[in-house]
């Protein structure tokens, strides 16, 4: 059994969670005004409605931000040290960032890169990984 932390899913964050296992990005979508939340919650913070759906996102993204990690914060995650911690912006729209992983050690990163979601570990995480340019 591993000592890292792992996913305690809650109500608001089961459906992620199983779109994780699945290798399927999904977010929250408001019903109502088709905005999307991150993270999920009960309420549009847009419309203020109750209601929403949950739906695979294409997992494209922009890196906006960056930090390499050289100091072992947590023991569990020692030998993974130093790594690279990306904040994406997703396609889908402007507001929606998620944190993780690049996931190649050896891929500089850099603002502006296009990535992608992948998914790795057990229990899988997200990781991002450079996305194939467009033809």
């Amino acid at each position: 059994m591993s000592d890292r932390p792992l996913p305690h899913p809650d109500r608001d964050s089961a459906p992620y969670w199983e779109g994780v296992r699945a290798g399927e990005l999904r977010l929250q979508r408001c019903s109502s005004c088709g905005a999307w939340r991150w993270p999920a919650r009960a309420i549009c913070n847009r419309c203020h409605s109750f209601a929403a759906e949950w739906v695979a996102v294409s997992g494209l993204g922009t890196i906006i931000s960056w930090v390499r990690t050289h100091q072992v914060f947590m023991r569990a995650f020692q030998d993974d040290v130093p790594y690279v911690t990306v904040e994406v912006q997703l396609d889908e729209q402007d507001d929606i960032r998620m944190i993780g992983r690049l996931a190649d050690p050896g891929t500089p990163p850099v603002i502006g890169m296009r990535v992608r979601a992948s998914f790795a570990g057990d229990p899988p995480l997200v990781e991002w990984r450079p996305a194939e340019p467009s033809t």
